[in-house]
């Protein structure tokens, strides 16, 4: 009695066209995580200069509390123990710069894990008034 044997395998065709909906599939793709990646950065840029502000607002209520009274700039910088230049918060890069309108400071993204961002995001955090 013969055996038959059957051979399993695939086709060149068969591999073939795995090949070029791998390929079509990866050209589609490609771009949409190249556009996630900046629209990461993006976000974390707009999260870092949050993180400034509301470090600012903290430290803002420390010196009230602690001066009795409204105080500067200066003092807010010295409760912070941040200074105006470049700030770090995890992977983002913050420039505190003094605003030209009295004690209000410019926040602005310089960089998120090393990565320059595209636009820098702005903002302004203004010192309360009583």
């Amino acid at each position: 009695m013969k055996r038959v044997i059957k051979k399993q395998a695939f086709t060149l065709v068969e591999i073939i066209a795995v090949l070029v909906i791998i390929g079509i599939m990866a050209a589609v793709a490609a771009p949409k995580f190249v556009s996630m990646a900046a629209e990461a950065r993006n976000k974390a840029a707009l999260a870092g200069v949050a993180e400034a502000k509301a470090s600012l607002a903290v430290a803002y209520a420390k010196a009230y509390l602690s001066n009795s009274g409204q105080p500067t700039r200066a003092q807010v910088y010295t409760a912070s123990g941040m200074a105006a230049g470049d700030v770090t918060f995890g992977d983002v890069v913050v420039t505190l710069a003094d605003h030209a309108n009295g004690d209000d400071v410019t926040v602005t993204t310089k960089s998120v894990s090393g990565t320059a961002v595209g636009t820098p995001v702005a903002s302004t955090w203004e010192l309360p008034s009583n």
